[in-house]
């Protein structure tokens, strides 16, 4: 395996200056060119192990999620990755199934093997296991998607609560006042501030709350697909439904199409987070789009200020989603 003696004597300058180029400091065009050709001639890889030990930064940022299968974690990724590797990071990813237990254990492994920041998305952790956890750690942290209630840190969010209110409140500006709900479970951030979102343009449309027409389950096709078949074989079915996460939408759309129920002659549907698919159906269904990208941006750029040394106060953000009709 060459080494940076190799490249330097390939190159004809000194190691300092092969040191010099690889972290990126200021070295002389001619320098820059020749250091380049040796790497190249000699296939030098950097150790970041070892590089980590002299610098003290291991220029990867850890990501834990929930969920790798979704596609909004996917686009958050993708942005993500835009604004880090820029910058000179690389990303480690971990998942932990919206399983407490992994959940606890992939955060604390994350925090100790030398992650120069952290991007998590929370689920079940309270503020005691949070600050239990990561107290000591010295990793720079920015939740994404969701926030832990108690917890002061840099978090990027959508406005779950407002969005909903308008699809809700478009679909009774329809004439539609039995408007069912399908949504995630009630103790996860993003579905509980979206079914406050629904009671609240329920309330202020003077609907009465029938809770035979909220079904909540895991964020999951099975759940809209099961949601779907209980609330249309109701007496009084809805005659509109919103539901609250891709999975469920989805799940509620193929259940509709294999038991026959014509969307929307029979029920209206609102989805959320599946734009390409809900734009494929006849007429198309309206859906919210969450501005993944945005949100991947920001909280790479706000984990950078961390990782910079920033010392201002946390903040939280919050961006609008977008009504697609």
């Amino acid at each position: 395996m060459s080494t940076i003696k190799d490249v330097a004597q390939r190159a004809g300058v000194a190691p300092s200056t092969v040191s010099k180029y690889l972290n990126g400091g200021c070295v002389r065009s001619e320098n820059s060119d020749a250091i380049r050709k040796a790497i190249a001639e000699l296939e030098y890889r950097v150790n970041p192990f070892a590089r980590s030990l002299k610098t003290q930064r291991s220029r990867f940022v850890a990501v834990l999620l929930p969920d790798m299968t979704a596609p909004f974690y996917g686009a958050v990724l993708a942005a993500l990755n835009k604004v880090l590797r820029p910058e000179g990071y690389h990303t480690l990813v971990s998942c932990y199934s919206s399983n407490h237990g992994l959940e606890r254990d992939n955060l604390q492994f994350l925090l100790s093997i030398g992650a120069d920041g952290l991007i998590y998305t929370p689920e079940d952790l309270t503020a005691e296991e949070f600050t239990e956890l990561t107290a000591n750690s010295g990793v720079p942290i920015v939740l994404l998607d969701r926030s832990i209630s108690g917890v002061q840190a840099d978090t990027v969010l959508v406005n779950n609560t407002d969005s909903v209110y308008q699809a809700v409140s478009r679909l009774m500006e329809q004439g539609h006042e039995r408007i069912g709900i399908i949504s995630g479970p009630k103790s996860v951030f993003t579905a509980k501030e979206r079914l406050i979102g629904y009671l609240r343009a329920l309330s202020d449309h003077g609907v009465i709350f029938d809770d035979s027409l909220a079904v909540s389950g895991e964020n999951t096709f099975a759940t809209g697909y099961q949601g779907l078949i209980s609330l249309m074989s109701q007496p009084s079915p809805p005659t509109a439904i919103f539901s609250t996460n891709y999975d469920i939408t989805v799940g509620l759309i193929t259940a509709a199409r294999e038991r026959g129920v014509k969307i929307p002659d029979e029920v209206s549907v609102f989805g959320f987070d599946c734009a390409e698919i809900c734009r494929m159906m006849t007429p198309p269904i309206p859906v919210v789009q969450q501005p993944e990208q945005e949100l991947g941006r920001l909280a790479g750029m706000r984990l950078i200020e961390r990782m910079s040394g920033s010392r201002d106060p946390a903040r939280i953000t919050r961006l609008p989603c977008r009504l697609i009709e």
